[in-house]
């Protein structure tokens, strides 16, 4: 599947003193008014935009109004410098953020020039030049700040009207989208997980298919992120949520390297309630090296990250498994008294002026002798299927699911303890080259990427789903300054999201012709599995049934351009981007089939009259559902 959109051109005049023209949306923005010491504009004043990492320079002239405007920055450290002749002003020192617009008028005294350095250009309190909200995530924070798996978006969740939300986001209750370690979910502003947007370096980095975080950097290849919740420009849209703003790291002038790892192991951990004797197995590795600085000084800059992520941690819980009687027909232990289908017959007593009910039946059926299934009407395709579940290996008695949820309450119920090994490894690398050009203009190329590979227990021991995954994300940009007062700035963009999941018997075991199912099975290899089973009263039987084995590969190109003119005291700023949305697919749906199975082919009334046992009705071979 694929689709076009157009950002229609977006035109925005700013009347007197309002110069709102930011280019890119990662880009910051300065703007003010140059005066003297009676507040009288200074025209022709040359101010000096110097970014203090890499060297890069830009400088305008102040309007026959005084005015003057820098659009397009990068985040990070600055020196503002205004030079004119018979004034003087200090420099000033500013550090912009992602997104920001600041307003800086400035006042130029009469003299000779002064050596002074002023340090201007943090947050403000109240905002304004801009009615936009939003918090920025500083370096300070992603750099220092402890992250549980090293997931960036987790601080998110500290600017205000964030929340953790749930769905297909969460990256495990969907399976068209799992990514167990991947965690978009968040709700901003009530708004639902669904409604969010993402960008990196400015270009797109939302999968189109669940509007979901594609590329998740690492936490040491970010500067900073804003999680922007409402009253954005024109330069975003892409949902009506929140815009999350990541731009990553560049080099510098001076180089720069680390070197980390985080461990956690199940040494430090205490037991939980329902853990066993023993702390379940617990291995967490976070480790990773950057290393950033020139090519060619005050000209050519790099920036390299790579990251592992490496988890494996013991799942214990506690199941409801068939015992070996109920395997062999025999409920007599069970407290259940289970009748034979093939015995229905009418009800003599039966009073057709009454509702049919438990207690006016129309039919009855004869009880099995010693509550036992004989064991020639025992299903071959049940006993078969049962022959991959395990026994009962520990007393009966309630406890907790795969699910947390108790499954069934009967003597037989919670006899399983279930004790399998969960894994998520990933690895992850980001490579950005900057390059300042002649006359202010700069140019920047960035590509990531992050390969996982997981395993899911689901279900039973010997169940369960892998995924091997692939998101990647690039973008190019480049700054141009057309003259003092014209800047445009052109990007390119792809974001691709390649996901595969498949059961743990994909491609091995070909369960449906040992056990001569008919009519299903469809698919090839890929499609080989267990069948899917639902009885009530015990945890399911088999490989998942929904999206095992997928693939899809979601790719968005991305172009766009924003061209900014200042003309005296006035801003215009003209822009538009399109993107190319690319969703090829396939995968298999109940390919192997699916079954429920109650007790009601072996009640006494062929009602839900209490009586009868839905593992009996499966031992019969005799579902209520049946899907292919």
């Amino acid at each position: 599947m694929r689709r076009w959109i157009l950002i229609p051109a977006a035109l925005v005049i700013v009347g007197l003193n309002a110069f709102y023209a930011r280019a890119q949306a990662n880009g910051a923005h300065i703007d003010g008014i140059v005066r003297d010491a009676q507040g009288l504009p200074l025209p022709g004043t040359k101010i000096t935009l110097t970014e203090t990492q890499t060297g890069l320079a830009r400088t305008v002239g102040s309007t026959s109004e005084g005015a003057y405007d820098f659009a397009s920055l990068n985040p990070g450290q600055y020196e503002l410098s205004a030079v004119l002749e018979g004034f003087y002003s200090p420099v000033r020192t500013l550090t912009l953020e992602v997104n920001q617009y600041l307003r800086l008028d400035l006042v130029m005294m009469v003299g000779p020039v002064k050596q002074a350095v002023e340090v201007v250009g943090k947050s403000e309190v109240l905002r304004t030049a801009d009615a936009s909200l939003g918090e920025v995530i500083e370096p300070t924070l992603t750099r220092e700040l402890p992250l549980n798996g090293g997931h960036v978006l987790d601080l998110a969740l500290m600017a205000p009207s964030v929340h953790a939300g749930f769905g297909a986001q969460a990256g495990n209750s969907n399976p068209l989208y799992w990514r167990p370690n991947q965690n978009s979910a968040l709700s901003v502003g009530g708004a639902r997980p669904n409604a969010n947007y993402f960008l990196l370096d400015g270009s797109t980095d939302t999968d189109p298919t669940f509007n979901t975080l594609s590329y998740s950097p690492s936490p040491d290849s970010i500067r900073e992120f804003k999680v922007q919740t409402g009253s954005y420009s024109a330069e975003f849209g892409g949902a009506g949520g929140a815009q999350v703003n990541i731009v990553t790291k560049s080099g510098g002038n001076a180089l720069h390297a680390d070197a980390y790892e985080y461990v956690r192991s199940n040494t430090f951990d205490a037991r939980a309630f329902t853990d066993p004797g023993n702390i379940p197995h617990l291995a967490q590795n976070e480790f990773g090296a950057s290393l950033g600085g020139p090519i060619r000084k005050n000209s050519t800059f790099f920036f390299a990250n790579w990251e592992g992520f490496r988890l494996s941690n013991g799942l214990a819980q506690i199941e409801t498994v068939p015992t070996a009687l109920e395997r062999a027909g025999d409920f007599s232990q069970t407290g259940l008294t289970i009748y034979d289908p093939s015995s229905t017959h009418a009800n003599p007593n039966y009073n057709p002026l009454l509702p049919t009910s438990p207690s006016n039946p129309a039919v009855l059926r004869d009880a099995f002798p010693n509550d036992t299934v004989p064991v020639g009407e025992i299903s071959s395709v049940s006993s078969g299927i049962l022959a991959h579940v395990p026994l009962p290996n520990m007393a009966m008695g309630m406890g907790m699911s795969m699910s947390s949820t108790p499954i069934g309450t009967g003597p037989d119920s919670n006899n399983y303890l279930d004790l399998r090994t969960n894994r998520n490894f990933s690895n992850q690398a980001t490579l950005r080259i900057d390059q300042n050009l002649p006359h202010g203009d700069a140019l920047f190329a960035r590509y990531s990427f992050l390969a996982e590979r997981d395993f899911t227990p689901e279900n039973l021991p010997g169940f369960g789903s892998f995924d091997n995954n692939l998101a990647q994300n690039a973008t190019l940009q480049y700054t141009h300054l057309i003259s003092s007062t014209t800047v445009n700035v052109l990007w390119l963009g792809v974001s691709r999201l390649s996901m595969h999941r498949y059961s743990q018997n994909n491609f091995t075991e070909n369960y449906i012709a040992q056990l001569g199912i008919q009519g299903v099975g469809f698919g090839g290899q890929g499609a080989w599995g267990m069948p899917y089973a639902t009885v009530q009263g015990y945890n399911a039987f088999g490989d998942s049934y929904i999206g095992t084995p997928v693939h899809d590969w979601d790719t968005t190109l991305q172009a766009g351009d924003i061209w900014n003119k200042q003309w005296g005291r006035h801003s215009l700023k003209v822009g538009g981007d399109a993107r190319d949305y690319d969703w090829p697919m396939w995968g298999f749906f109940q390919s192997r089939g699916f079954y429920q199975f109650s007790n009601g082919f072996t009640t006494r009334t062929a009602s839900n009259d209490g009586t009868g046992a839905s593992l009996a009705s499966y031992l019969l071979g005799l579902p209520i559902v049946k899907q292919r």
